[in-house]
């Protein structure tokens, strides 16, 4: 089955529309969320509303998501992050809400594995390391595993000396199982705030019958999103990092 896999689309609707229009195009039969759907962006309610209609999608929540509908304590949250935090929950309709309560952090399922962080705290802790990976492998029951949450597009996974390896994926990137079923880490990127200096919406497609994870990369209109955010009172901060994909 092929699949499209996205993550941290933080309210940004535009980014989040145009990744939808390429899964389409590419042939998208389901669809993976590693969470964050709101937070940051101008745009909560638009983004839950396109998901909640959106069909055979997987979702997990994430930090944000738990924060919004009140459901996790903001207050370790940078500034920025607490500010626009604040700002959603107010914006929030109620089916909206009842949307994001009824989401899980975490997600096992019958050919993958979902996680907003990390399989061990799913919520909020990031997935960054080799030693995570290895402390991971006990728990985790179907791999691969789908991550979020850092905003850039990573593998992990065992080399052929049994050692573990990292990798920041770039554009068009392929990675491939070494069989089906072999433990692997996949963060498709951030859709609505990338943070690794490329400030096009970051995504990828999951081939599971040939084991393939591709990265993607897509432009959109990020001037439209700037101008919502500063129409909305949010920090100016947020719409300028928009630009520089950090």
């Amino acid at each position: 089955m092929l699949y499209g896999v996205f993550s941290d689309i933080h309210s940004n609707c535009e980014a989040l529309e145009r990744v939808l229009e390429f899964f389409k195009s590419a042939g998208a039969q389901a669809y993976l969320c590693c969470g964050d759907l709101v937070g940051y962006g101008p745009n909560p309610n638009e983004c839950l509303e396109i998901l909640r209609n959106l069909p055979r999608l997987s979702i997990v929540c994430g930090n944000h998501d738990l924060a919004a509908a009140g459901r996790m304590d903001p207050g370790w949250f940078n500034a920025y992050a607490r500010e626009a935090i604040s700002w959603t929950r107010q914006e929030l309709s109620p089916e909206s809400l009842r949307y994001l309560s009824s989401l899980r952090p975490r997600l096992d399922g019958p050919e993958w594995t979902l996680a907003h962080g990390t399989p061990r705290k799913p919520a909020d802790e990031y997935f960054l390391s080799t030693l995570q990976y290895k402390q991971s492998l006990g728990l985790v029951k179907t791999w691969p595993l789908f991550v979020g949450h850092s905003h850039m597009p990573l593998c992990f996974k065992s080399a052929p000396d049994g050692e573990a390896e990292m990798s920041m994926l770039e554009e068009g990137q392929e990675v491939r199982l070494a069989r089906r079923g072999a433990a692997a880490v996949f963060n498709p990127g951030s859709v609505g705030q990338p943070r690794d200096h490329d400030p096009r919406a970051c995504c990828a497609l999951y081939d599971s019958s040939a084991g393939s994870f591709r990265v993607v990369r897509l432009s959109y209109d990020v001037a439209a999103v700037q101008a919502k955010i500063r129409r909305a009172g949010l920090p100016e901060f947020l719409a300028q990092r928009l630009e520089l994909g950090r």
